[in-house]
């Protein structure tokens, strides 16, 4: 049958078969790219995602489902593994339902969000933080309770579907305007990860032993400082922007206006405090356990555009 295995047979158990996997969150940035590696690895894949539809792949199972609320999973056919892409406080109210369906095997996204917004001087943002942290204990012990593998990713700033409120964001600033407004120097180190390299890291993670019971930041193989990381999505878009430097007071008071506008509403005055400082994370450990190994940050068009199909080729 295709699909991966782990062979657990070195430790007096039996091979296992991840061959039948659940994708919640299916129609995400991640989710792109993940459908098309399970459909060249053979996973037969149901995808979940609120509107029951997604990316234009052969292959997945579409269903429509709103994890916030109660799932009849029931329905559905046996299942080995769930790739969690939805929001990670979504996954442990469903945890109980999918084991029965036969799923051994967890992978999840949360953030490392949850560690650099624990102390924000912005409410909202510490709640986000609290979220993800008591997400991650809940899920860890109860998968631990029914006996399902299980293993978390953080992930850092997500780029490459142009459905990012970061990379992408800046993108559409610099086509509408080429200033560009910096708190200081705009020194903080940043490493985007592309969606992709998140994708192979769930296929790669998936049978590996070794990430049994861990979490992993998941970040991208390079980095740079945010004007640098600014630059970068401009010559991908063919602007060079010019930079405003401002006070980061000043700069906090226009964001803190500027998340009034509808398509602005995920600034805040706290983003302009970032700017200069630093946001890395350490990969190795996944490099270890499941041969992780990101891009840096090489921007191309496509991946500032969220229309079209991804190829089933290799990596981008």
């Amino acid at each position: 049958m295709p699909g991966v295995t782990v062979d657990t047979r070195a430790e007096g158990g039996t091979a296992l078969q991840f061959s039948r996997v659940l994708v919640t969150g299916a129609s995400s940035q991640i989710g792109r790219f993940l459908l098309p590696l399970f459909a060249r690895s053979g996973i037969q894949v149901t995808a979940v995602s609120r509107s029951g539809r997604g990316p234009l792949v052969k292959g997945p199972r579409w269903i429509a489902a709103d994890l916030s609320g109660w799932v009849d999973w029931s329905a559905l056919a046996p299942v080995d593994a769930v790739i969690h892409l939805a929001r990670l406080p979504l996954l442990n109210a469903h945890l109980a339902a999918m084991a029965e369906l036969g799923v051994r095997r967890v992978l999840a996204f949360s953030s490392t969000s949850r560690d650099t917004k624990a102390e924000s001087p912005n409410p909202q943002e510490r709640v986000i933080a609290a979220a993800l942290a008591g997400a991650e204990e809940q899920v860890a012990q109860t998968c631990d309770r029914l006996a399902i593998a299980w293993t978390l990713f953080r992930p850092t700033m997500i780029y490459g579907a142009g459905l990012d409120q970061n990379v992408s964001f800046i993108a559409r600033w610099l086509r509408r305007s080429p200033w560009f407004p910096l708190a200081g120097g705009g020194t903080g180190r940043r490493q985007p990860v592309h969606a992709q390299d998140l994708a192979q890291a769930c296929l790669d993670a998936l049978p590996a032993q070794a990430t049994y019971g861990r979490i992993y930041a998941l970040s991208g193989g390079e980095i740079l400082p945010y004007r640098t990381m600014v630059e970068r999505i401009g010559a991908a878009i063919g602007r060079q922007p010019r930079f405003v430097t401002l006070p980061t007071g000043l700069l906090r008071l226009l964001l803190g206006i500027a998340c009034l506008w509808p398509q602005a509403r995920h600034l805040t005055p706290e983003m302009a405090d970032r700017m200069n400082g630093d946001l890395v994370f350490d990969w190795s450990a996944a490099k270890r356990d499941f041969g992780y190994c990101p891009r840096g940050f090489r921007l191309e068009p496509a991946d500032l555009e969220s229309g079209g199909n991804v190829p089933l080729g290799g990596r981008a």
